[in-house]
């Protein structure tokens, strides 16, 4: 005997498919597969089907609304599967629906056949997030011009992260102020609100040991602190949705780079503040080269996220210094900056060359200090000491052999600053005092600057924290 479900697949998707019905029809609904009806001119057959399907079964047709979508990894975009998805009614109506992810990541929820407002929401696992919505849920209404809800979800998880995401980070920038339209780092000028400025190195030619991991500085100048970040762990490297993936200059296949690591905040100008010992989680967004520059859409400039708290159980809760758009610690939302260059390398990590830049400088006044131990066997670039600094910084090196070395001093802007040296040097230890003045032999202003070594075309960076 024909019953109606197989006369409402004759007309409409193949068993196990739903098909979406266009203006104000909404879907018929199974057990699972749906149908489309035919419309427009050929209304009446839907409607002898529906009386047809009414007859053979004795019940009538169920009215539903779709909510569906896929969810996949931040980063690489691998579909997630056996993620659940729940709908629940905020209008009082007592619905909740769930479905679960397949293997390509899709779901389908079917929510009632009335007009109604939902939230829906992922449920993650331990260690996950979801990044996209931003809000990490979607509220939404059913009317009759919004009745086909699609909703894709991103989720970082540490089960997205493969090993092949090996990548690092020198960088630095500034956040000024919109409303007066005032830089940061500025001296001598009293209507400079200064919000933030930052930077450092992750993980130096892709190395977790070279100089503890690198060196991450921000300082809040709004809150007089001063942030300083060692034992520097690269968390992932990815690419930011929504945008091409990959950066330009220098080309590599990510757009950005989360690390973590310990550190310390110290008070500065007369604030009394010390935290000896705090945890952080910071993100880098290479979008744009150079930084912001040339950028009228803000999805093209480069962004900035720190969250540096004191309890590592509870980072959201013992917040104490917060780059962010929102002021929530909880949630990953990076500022564009203003001036600045985030750069992800990857050379070292895959063994590719690095292009060095060229200078013109003696190397008069380069201390050599004598080797302990025997010559290294790597290019060793030590931490500036001391750092911060207020009058003088001393920059130490080991080389494993003779090379062809320079060193300079530059802003977060990537300007040279000063040129300390240059030229072929003998294998050992070495160091350079920079006495804190640019080539005109004016002192720099408080802020961030990069002592950057190259040696054979490799170069190194480290930061140098300006604080009078």
């Amino acid at each position: 005997m024909l019953d109606g479900r197989s006369i409402i697949r004759s007309v409409g998707s193949p068993p196990g498919h739903c098909a979406r019905l266009t203006g104000a029809w909404a879907r018929y609904c199974f057990g699972g597969p749906c149908f489309r009806p035919f419309v427009g001119g050929q209304m009446s057959k839907v409607l002898a089907v529906g009386a047809v399907f009414v007859m053979l079964l004795g019940a009538s047709v169920a009215l539903a609304f779709p909510f569906q979508g896929y969810v996949h990894c931040e980063g690489n975009g691998a579909p997630m599967a056996g993620i659940p998805i729940v709908v629940t009614s905020t209008d009082g109506a007592g619905f909740t629906g769930q479905a679960t992810t397949d293997e390509t990541g899709y779901y389908f929820v079917h929510l009632p056949g009335e007009y109604a407002c939902y939230r829906a929401t992922v449920v993650t696992a331990a260690g996950d997030h979801v990044t996209s919505p931003v809000a990490g849920y979607l509220d939404f209404c059913v009317a009759a011009d919004a009745n086909d809800w699609r909703q894709d979800w991103v989720i970082y998880s540490p089960s997205c992260v493969t090993e092949q995401m090996a990548c690092w980070l020198t960088g630095g920038g500034a956040k000024f102020n919109q409303i007066t339209d005032s830089f940061l780092g500025q001296s001598g000028n009293a209507k400079t609100s200064k919000l933030y400025n930052w930077g450092g190195n992750v993980n130096p030619g892709c190395s977790a040991t070279a100089g503890d991991g690198g060196q991450w500085n921000t300082i809040d100048a709004a809150g007089k602190l001063h942030f300083q970040g060692f034992s520097v762990q690269v968390v992932r490297c990815g690419n930011v949705e929504g945008i091409p993936p990959g950066s330009t200059s220098p080309v590599t296949p990510y757009n950005f780079i989360e690390f973590k690591g310990i550190g310390r905040v110290q008070g500065i100008k007369g604030n009394k503040t010390s935290y000896p010992l705090v945890y952080f989680f910071a993100r880098a967004e290479d979008r744009n080269e150079p930084g912001s520059n040339g950028q009228r859409d803000g999805a093209g400039k480069d962004r900035y996220f720190l969250n540096v708290f004191t309890d590592r159980t509870d980072p959201a809760g013992s917040s104490v210094m917060l780059v962010d758009i929102d002021g929530n610690p909880a949630t990953v939302d990076p500022l564009i900056i203003t001036d600045g260059n985030m750069q992800i390398h990857i050379p070292s990590c895959i063994d590719l060359p690095i292009a060095a830049p060229t200078m013109a400088n003696s190397l008069a006044g380069m201390e050599r200090e004598p080797a302990a131990g025997g010559l290294p066997t790597t290019v060793e670039f030590a931490a500036p000491r001391p750092n911060p600094t207020s009058n003088l910084a001393v920059l130490r090196f080991a080389l494993p052999r003779e090379a062809t070395v320079s060193l300079g001093v530059f802003d977060v802007s990537g300007r040279l600053v000063n040129e300390l040296a240059t030229g072929v040097t003998n294998a050992g230890q070495h160091s350079v005092t920079w006495n804190l003045l640019d080539r005109n032999g004016q002192r720099v202003p408080n802020g961030v600057f990069f002592a950057r070594l190259a040696v054979d075309g490799q170069i190194y960076t480290r930061a140098v924290c300006v604080a009078r």
